[in-house]
């Protein structure tokens, strides 16, 4: 079962994403975890442990950032969680640097409103705006850290995208991109491909009330660049010391890289 999704233009795509995750934004968080069995948490703490371990290796070309003990609390520290959804990662980020200043930002309303209602739920101060990544409002050099959960297949150039995102990095700061991957190895390659090819649509729109939400999950897997691609595309922006390292036998992936 498997359903082509093809847009004729990078706005009519953009539109379609931000009309979708609008009409899911309130089931969005239960799907999220029910669908990755819990994983999904895991995998955002990583991927901000990652953030945190490379803001604190100096760069070798640029002057060191000011010392700050980003290992205990993140004091002083510009986080920028794009697509941020209704902020999951964006949380976990204040979790582990609770001194940080976070700003979350997405195409969809409707995640913000959520975005803020969970963010005054913990008592947490994070700062949701509405943005589109290939035309961040924010100047140059303006972060320490960007981050993004889940959201790059639903970018419409991702060389656009990434050169935005390194521009808004101040120098020797760190991207990191959290993004589902395909398994390489048998049998999670061949299960993960019946899982969301096969089961996930039919769950997904049973569940979500949607028609094709999640029908374009797996489409937007499908046509996604592969980890050395995708690594690719991140040096061709102008990041630096780009790695990779999967999770959960290869079902998500976290890129990073330097400014």
């Amino acid at each position: 079962m498997t359903t082509d999704f093809t847009f004729q233009s990078r706005e009519e795509k953009k539109s379609y994403v931000e009309r979708m995750f609008g009409q899911i934004a309130k089931r969005y968080d239960f799907f999220n975890h029910f669908l990755s069995l819990g994983f999904d948490y895991s995998w955002r703490r990583r991927a901000i442990e990652i953030l945190r371990d490379r803001l604190a290796i100096p760069h070798k070309t640029t002057p060191p950032p000011p010392p700050t003990p980003l290992h205990s609390a993140g004091g002083g520290v510009r986080v920028l969680d794009i697509a941020c959804g209704t902020g999951d990662l964006a949380f976990e980020a204040l979790a582990q640097m609770p001194q940080a200043e976070v700003t979350g930002t997405d195409i969809t309303e409707p995640m913000l409103v959520l975005f803020r209602k969970k963010a005054e739920e913990k008592g947490l101060q994070a700062t949701a705006v509405r943005g589109d990544v290939e035309a961040l409002q924010f100047a140059d050099n303006s972060f320490d850290g960007v981050t993004i959960g889940f959201g790059t297949r639903n970018f419409t150039d991702l060389n656009v995208a990434f050169r935005e995102i390194h521009r808004v990095l101040r120098p020797g700061g760190v991207f990191v991109n959290l993004e589902l991957a395909k398994p390489r190895v048998f049998p999670m390659k061949q299960l993960y491909n019946f899982y969301f090819n096969m089961l996930l649509p039919v769950v997904g729109t049973v569940f979500s009330r949607h028609n094709t939400a999640y029908k374009y999950l797996p489409d937007s897997l499908r046509k996604f660049p592969d980890l050395e691609a995708l690594g690719k595309i991140m040096e061709e922006a102008g990041f630096k010391q780009v790695q990779w390292e999967t999770r959960t036998a290869g079902i998500v992936a976290i890129h990073s890289g330097l400014k």
